[in-house]
């Protein structure tokens, strides 16, 4: 239910050990070192394996690598400007004696450095591969950064020109660099990116350009030093992956990674370089690292903490949150405490820490790692034949009868044997698993077996448990049960108008549909209460729930209440990502909430988006209220104890082709 949004970040990422040339020293660990910047990526700043182009070894040719440079990076239409982009090398590098004019204005010899791509030095029908050379790769880059912007990182683990001193010739068998054995100079003419034909070269300094404009270069070590592997992989390439996971990377430049990366390299002998007229700024240009809404405030006082999460978000007296220094995604956020809920209120709680010893400074965040819910989420494991061993080794670590609370979510979950007690029964299969709900909630309206393309059976029971956890919380006195009226009817979808009468029957409604599954909610507040409604979509059959209103974007005024006392709203929403869009019907449940304070639900849910086929006007859910009802809900509120409550509906979409 709260997978992370992905990191707009797109990579192409290189690593070759084994090159086709036999006069070439094979390396060892440069397939590895890509392998694990990918894993970096995927697992730890979540970009989707889509946005990940990998080309290991014989796939890295040098056609191959500019192709895909073309066709991942400089013509993808998913990447929109300024998106962050990394280009990653692990390999040798190289250096070729220059051509004639190679240089603008300059006669003297010089020489051109390279990326040895698998086919370096061998043999193609115009020559010898001269494999990437820094003219083109400039060029490259110059062109990428015309369409995508300069938010571009270029990462060499390679080194171009090791000064052969005695040391750097023992350490010949660990060095990522290979002189050329058959390629000549007019070779780089011939492999040249047709883009660096029409530019000069005037620079000398090869990749490590002092200042490029076009993106930040981080290099494993200065010319004339050696950029080396061990047991350990590259030892930049480790140096690097050290250093992004031990730093607060949300307000880390590159300068400052690199810094310290070099600071505290074990062995001092390799420096890496960092250039860039926007090595100053935050890594990746700050993108990845975004609010996790997970996080709530807590503050700091004399004796207990106030947690901004209370009642109305399933908080507890036991619910316990880990207590960290900031609230970003992506960035090193260890936790240095845990509070104790000891009093809860609509909207907040009063927690105190669990060590006396642990210091809380005055503002912090806290994400919840136990909600000390009072009944397990019971499941039943099963396996099929081919999956016996999977759901033995589950059934090992979580015995009948035991319960504890999962790390992912923070929620109790009981395994048992029989159907009786159980809230859902999950079959293991090879390639998906089929789980079967027994709750009285979603196992009586819903779907009752679904098929989830999914091989990690924890991870469902930690989706169906938080699903289970929010869509059966309410507030047990039902205070404005009598005081709140809810009307559901169709809409059309031209003129965002309701159609027909009321279709919420006995907490059910069926929506005739054409396309788009919208529908308008009426509100009635009879209450002496200003009111502020929360819908909330949540689709049973792939466990997810979003906020659909208010709108994501929409600033709420917490002064001005939508739903004033006594008076009526409308809104017309729209169901996020109704499930199974070419299927003749879709069903899931309607939450409302409904506060009377203005309350963020995004620790819980995610905000809704619009669906892929939008309307004009307005795409998203949108709000209907007359002038006299706005005015009359702008106005200071009294103070008073807040109380909340929810309305849950089922709601089928019948789809009319």
């Amino acid at each position: 239910m709260f997978s992370a949004s992905p990191s707009p970040i797109f990579a192409l990422v290189i690593g070759i050990d084994s090159y086709k040339s036999g006069g070439i020293w094979n390396l060892h660990s440069c397939v590895d070192d890509a392998e694990r910047i990918r894993r970096w990526l995927l697992h730890d700043l979540d970009v989707p394996k889509e946005q990940i182009c990998l080309l290991t070894d014989s796939h890295a040719t040098k056609e191959n690598i500019e192709n895909a440079f073309m066709d991942h990076l400089v013509n993808n239409p998913s990447i929109q400007p300024d998106d962050a982009i990394l280009i990653f090398f692990a390999g040798h590098g190289s250096r070729i004696n220059a051509p004639r004019d190679w240089y603008h204005g300059v006669r003297k010899p010089r020489t051109v450095e390279v990326l040895c791509t698998y086919d370096f030095d061998s043999r193609d029908d115009h020559g010898r591969v001269a494999g990437i050379s820094d003219r083109s790769m400039h060029a490259m880059l110059k062109q990428l950064a015309e369409v995508k912007g300069d938010n571009i990182s270029l990462v060499l683990d390679c080194c171009f020109s090791p000064s052969q001193t005695p040391e750097n010739i023992r350490e010949r068998s660990r060095t990522r660099w290979t002189p050329p054995i058959k390629t000549v100079p007019e070779d780089l003419y011939r492999g040249l990116w047709p883009g660096a034909r029409a530019i000069p070269q005037h620079s000398q300094f090869g990749f490590i350009e002092p200042s490029p404009t076009t993106h930040v270069v981080i290099a494993a070590c200065s010319p004339g030093h050696i950029a080396v592997e061990g047991k350990e992989g590259g030892r930049f390439t480790a140096n690097f992956l050290h250093a992004v996971s031990s730093s607060t990377l949300h307000q880390t430049s590159y300068a400052q990674l690199i810094e310290s990366m070099n600071r505290h390299a074990v062995d001092g002998s390799q420096i890496a370089v960092c250039l860039g007229k926007n090595k100053s700024r935050v890594l990746f240009n700050d993108l990845p690292f975004v609010v996790d809404p997970q996080f709530v405030s807590i503050g700091s006082g004399r004796g207990d903490l106030r947690v901004e999460a209370g009642s109305i978000h399933g908080v507890v007296e036991g619910s316990e949150f880990s207590i960290h220094s900031h609230n970003y995604r992506c960035s090193k956020n260890p936790s240095f405490a845990v509070a104790v809920v000891v009093q809860t209120h609509s909207t907040w709680s009063l927690a105190r820490i669990k060590s006396q010893d642990s210091y809380v400074p005055r503002t912090c965040w806290g994400r919840i790692m136990r909600w000390n819910n009072p009944n397990p989420f019971t499941v039943i494991v099963k396996s099929s034949v081919a999956t016996l061993a999977k759901g033995w080794k589950l059934k090992k670590d979580f015995p009948i009868g035991s319960s504890r609370t999962m790390k992912a979510t923070g929620i109790t979950v009981r395994r048992v044997k029989t159907e009786d007690p159980a809230d859902i029964s999950l079959t293991i299969h090879r390639r998906n698993i089929a789980v079967e709900r027994l709750d009285t909630i979603v196992g009586k309206l819903g779907e009752r077996v679904v098929w989830l393309p999914e091989l990690n059976p924890i991870k469902v029971i930690n989706d169906a448990a938080r699903f289970n956890l929010h869509l059966s919380h309410n507030n047990p006195s039902k205070p404005l049960e009598k005081a709140t009226r809810v009307e559901v009817f169709n809409i059309d979808a031209d003129t965002l108008t309701k159609v027909g009468g009321n279709l919420l029957r006995d907490g059910r409604a069926v929506i005739h549909s054409n396309y788009n599954a919208m529908f308008t909610v009426t509100l009635g507040n009879s209450s002496n209460l200003d009111l502020w409604p929360y819908l909330v979509s949540m689709d049973p059959s792939n466990y997810s729930a979003h906020i659909i209103y208010p709108n994501a974007d929409a600033e709420e005024d917490e002064h001005c209440s939508p739903l004033p006392a006594g008076g009526t709203m409308e809104i017309a929403a729209n169901w996020y990502e109704p499930s199974g869009a070419n299927q003749p019907v879709n069903a899931g449940f309607l939450k409302i909430y409904l506060s009377s304070t203005s309350v963020s639900l995004n620790n819980l849910f995610k905000q809704g988006a619009v669906p892929p086929v939008t309307l004009e006007p307005p795409a998203r859910s949108s709000i209907f209220m007359d002038a006299d009802s706005v005015a009359s809900s702008c106005h200071t509120r009294q103070t008073l104890r807040h109380i909340w409550d929810t309305v849950t509906l089922h709601i089928s979409f019948v789809r009319q082709i």
